[in-house]
């Protein structure tokens, strides 16, 4: 349960002027008022730096018949401990809920001094009451399946979240239906029965209408003498917006706003991991230095603007030619890299000549209605090289030799660079 609505649940409790107290099995309190504190101090002692009832009641029929109360039943008994100071009879009226905590089942009681009055039921009824419209109105959504996967309860916030009418149609709903990747759920259930519990635990779910979302669930589950999985309880919040916000910054972190390629930052962190791994497998990787020619001349002549058009016009045919583990980004200005793993030197160019042919047949129609053409330069440089420094100092010889030879060319860099 979110912090928030437990420090309410603490909140009604303590203030109830009822003597209420929701306890576990081995008499361990988790919740009381203030009016049971203030009637049956003498009861309550600390244990393993927990607090419980006293152990004078642990050979009682009181706990004993804890262990055996299903969720949903009820027992009453009587037993004589002192209220306010006095000894005399107290009744005392249990509930087993249907929450645990630590995977240990809770019990709601009311201790009623045996004065003859007759409320204990009904009250304890408006206390359960109580905890089901909180249950109903968090903000949140709350289910209990059992191992198998049959849907016990959900409340109106997962059955919203779920995009279905009624608790029934969510129950009916098939299992292949509602998780997009079943491993997510066996993950899920694997965990629980190891672990006993699972804290932001991320799947992806399917609404009735084939809408995907991501959720996180916390789960905790309840388990049988045997150690075997009876059911779990798991609390479901909707990240969706959350997530794919996170995956936005991350994506503007590493990309040009303008051409959507990687930025040059992430373009040399990708391309010192690449480095590193042709250094320690001796594998092939080319660089290309791509240089747009004349581009002054564009945005002289037609303004910025346009030459955004033409950039990000280019950088989509750079695009287009990569192939599955290539990689490109823009390098700064009107320059691009792209980056060849397992590719030597013949292979770049002719991947490069390809390139340069793709952009010089590429036509730009300009806003304001005016076509034109745009060419490239192109240095090549194959990874024979100490550092990426190096390669890229190499590349960008290259690519001054063809801008110097007439521009629209590619150029290989010529050997000399210092053997890995």
């Amino acid at each position: 349960m979110p912090g928030n609505s437990e420090e309410l649940l603490q909140e009604l409790f303590w203030r109830s002027s009822l003597r209420v107290a929701v306890i576990n099995t081995v008499g361990r309190l988790h919740l009381t008022s203030k009016a049971f504190r203030d009637s049956f101090q003498s009861v309550i002692v600390v244990r393993d730096g927990y607090e419980v009832v006293s152990p004078e009641l642990d050979s009682g029929p009181f706990l004993d018949r804890l262990e055996s109360l299903p969720p949903g039943e009820r027992f009453s008994l009587s037993i004589r401990i002192p209220f306010a100071g006095i000894e005399c009879d107290v009744r005392i009226e249990v509930s087993a809920l249907q929450s645990t905590k630590e995977g240990v089942p809770l019990f709601l009681t009311e201790w009623i001094p045996d004065t003859g009055e007759e409320e204990g039921i009904r009250a304890l009824e408006e206390i359960e009451q109580m905890y089901r419209n909180l249950q109903e109105n968090l903000p949140v959504g709350i289910y209990r399946a059992e191992r198998g996967g049959i849907l016990q309860t959900a409340n109106s916030a997962l059955i919203r979240m779920m995009g279905f009418d009624s608790f029934e149609e969510l129950q009916n709903a098939r299992l292949q239906d509602v998780w997009v990747d079943p491993r997510q759920r066996a993950g899920m259930i694997s965990r629980l029965r190891n672990d006993g519990y699972v804290l932001g635990y991320q799947v992806n779910l399917r609404r009735k209408n084939g809408e995907e979302l991501i959720a996180s669930f916390d789960a905790r589950g309840t388990f049988d003498p045997e150690g075997r999985l009876i059911h779990f309880d798991t609390i479901v919040q909707d990240i969706t917006s959350r997530v794919r916000a996170k995956m936005e910054l991350e994506r503007l972190a590493r990309t040009d706003s303008l051409t959507g390629l990687l930025n040059r930052q992430r373009l040399m962190e990708r391309l010192e991991e690449e480095m590193d791994r042709t250094s320690r497998y001796r594998r092939p990787l080319s660089l290309m230095i791509i240089d747009l020619d004349h581009f002054k001349d564009v945005n002289d002549a037609h303004g910025h603007l346009a030459g955004d058009e033409v950039l990000v016009a280019s950088a989509g045919k750079i695009s287009q030619s990569l192939r599955k583990t290539d990689f490109a980004g823009r390098y700064g200005g009107e320059e691009f890299c792209v980056v060849l793993p397992e590719t030597g030197m013949e292979g770049a160019s002719g991947l490069a000549e390809r390139l340069r042919r793709s952009l010089e047949e590429t036509r730009h129609t300009l806003s304001d209605g005016t076509d034109l053409k745009v060419t490239c330069s192109i240095g090549v440089a194959e990874a024979s090289c100490r550092n990426v420094e190096e390669l890229i100092a190499v590349a960008d010889a290259a690519l001054y030799l063809a801008k110097r030879s007439g521009r629209n060319r590619v150029e290989r860099s010529s050997p000399g660079c210092t053997e890995l």
